[in-house]
């Protein structure tokens, strides 16, 4: 750690205060709690949603959500991050750092058959212990018609041809069952590709999706620079 490096942030404000000054272990406490702040918005935007508009509503927008951003942060997170390839691997890694699987609170298995076949589970799934106690039809809502109307259009973001189908999946029986649910990855050409939803070009051009962050204080990038690299506007 070098001396600058923070392993909290107690003592005095600092008015300069930037990511780059936490230490590799304050950054890791910190990403934790952003992808589970990121499972509160959700909570707290769709029970208002649902309290005023009912259910049907809730999944209705929630899939708009998924399909508006998944593709365009997806893409974001494989740039900073420098994750090639549109195999089943790439696919995973992606969803590896995919807020929306908030580590831990989501504890996502992975396996990898070959470069086009993989299959993933939740060995526990927090959102799912969030609906379980308002019943099969809220659980029904969440894990097959949001889910079957967004998985899909996360993974062809990667891969045109993969396509994400349930092995199995709650409401769970036993009511004990783990993992909680489970899914097969397969990368085919007989696959449907899925045209880009109107919400997901909405999304792109909005300044979120093409902002381009600034270099750290010692002048390291934001994009790591290899050839061939472009701007998140390009």
């Amino acid at each position: 750690m070098t001396p600058s490096e923070r392993d909290d942030y107690s003592g005095p404000f600092d008015p300069d205060f930037r990511y780059e000054d936490l230490s590799k272990e304050a950054l890791v406490r910190l990403v934790r709690e952003y992808a589970l702040i990121v499972q509160l918005l959700d909570r707290s935007v769709f029970t208002a949603i649902g309290m005023r508009y009912g259910q049907q509503a809730v999944q209705e927008i929630a899939i708009d959500e998924w399909r508006g951003a998944s593709p365009i942060y997806g893409e974001r997170l494989r740039r900073i991050l420098n994750i090639d390839g549109d195999d089943v691997e790439a696919i995973f890694k992606v969803l590896q750092v995919d807020p929306g699987f908030a580590q831990h609170y989501m504890d996502v298995r992975y396996e990898v058959v070959d470069e086009r076949h993989g299959f993933f589970e939740l060995a526990s799934c927090g959102a799912l212990l969030d609906v379980e106690p308002y019943g099969p039809k809220a659980v029904t809502s969440m894990c097959h018609h949001i889910e079957d109307g967004t998985f899909d259009y996360t993974a062809q973001a990667v891969n045109p041809k993969a396509r994400i189908r349930p092995v199995h999946r709650p409401p769970r029986d036993p009511a004990d069952r783990v993992p909680h649910c489970r899914w097969e990855v397969v990368i085919d050409d007989d696959t449907e590709t899925l045209p880009e939803p109107d919400i997901t070009a909405i999304v792109r051009s909005t300044t979120a999706a093409t902002y381009e962050f600034p270099p750290m204080r010692d002048g390291t990038p934001h994009l790591p620079e290899r050839e061939g690299s472009r701007s998140l506007s390009d």
